[in-house]
């Protein structure tokens, strides 16, 4: 009985030492709301995220040749979510930036692949906003502009339905761009950043970022 007790002993130390790594691991992360990050479509930059809990504040930093046509890199911070929801942010560019093109903002994901369909909110380093789209994997990637400087964002999905909500510099209550497409089952939301340069990283900053299932 007492080889019995001794290890018994021995293994509720180790599974604690073990609760102990694992939650030390999650820590390290410093996610935030969103429960992991990806490079996403082959990347030649390894993106990151810091989250500053004291100001609330993600800084996303990644590279990418661009979120369009038929295949997409870019840096994403993510849920792995089912059903309606709403992702508010408000975003800012650090620095001038190399590419007028470069994209930040709010994603939605089938899967954790470039060619895979996807709906976004896009705040480009021109001021240019716009809501985009591809329907299937592989497709093409659509667009519908809404006003420009949309520095305040949000996306929403209410049942075959995403909404783009923007504005400049104030909480968006007005709805700028819609679409239909179904997305049942499991699916991945967040933010994201895109440098438009293969080899080059930009950085950005979101705050006031609120999730909600609807």
């Amino acid at each position: 009985m007492k080889y019995l007790k001794f290890n018994s002993g021995i293994k509720a130390i180790a599974i604690f030492a073990c609760s102990i790594i694992f939650m030390s691991a999650s820590a390290q992360k410093n996610t935030g709301i969103f429960e992991d990050t990806s490079d996403i479509g082959g990347m030649k930059l390894i993106g990151s995220m810091i989250y500053d809990a004291s100001t609330e504040t993600y800084t996303i930093s990644g590279g990418g040749m661009n979120v369009w046509g038929s295949l997409d890199q870019h840096f994403y911070a993510w849920n792995k979510v089912e059903g309606d929801f709403s992702l508010t942010t408000k975003v800012a560019f650090e620095g001038q930036g190399v590419n007028a093109h470069r994209k930040v903002g709010i994603m939605v994901r089938d899967a954790l692949t470039g060619e895979s369909r996807c709906v976004h909110v896009d705040f480009h380093g021109d001021g240019r906003t716009s809501l985009q789209y591809r329907s299937e994997a592989h497709g093409q990637t659509r667009e519908i502009l809404a006003p420009e400087h949309g520095n305040y964002i949000t996306l929403e999905k209410v049942g075959n339905k995403f909404r783009m909500k923007s504005a400049t510099d104030v909480l968006p209550q007005n709805v700028t761009a819609e679409i239909e497409l179904d997305f049942p089952g499991t699916f991945y939301v967040g933010i994201f950043i895109c440098s438009h340069e293969s080899c080059i990283l930009e950085t950005a900053h979101c705050t006031n970022v609120e999730f909600k299932k609807l």
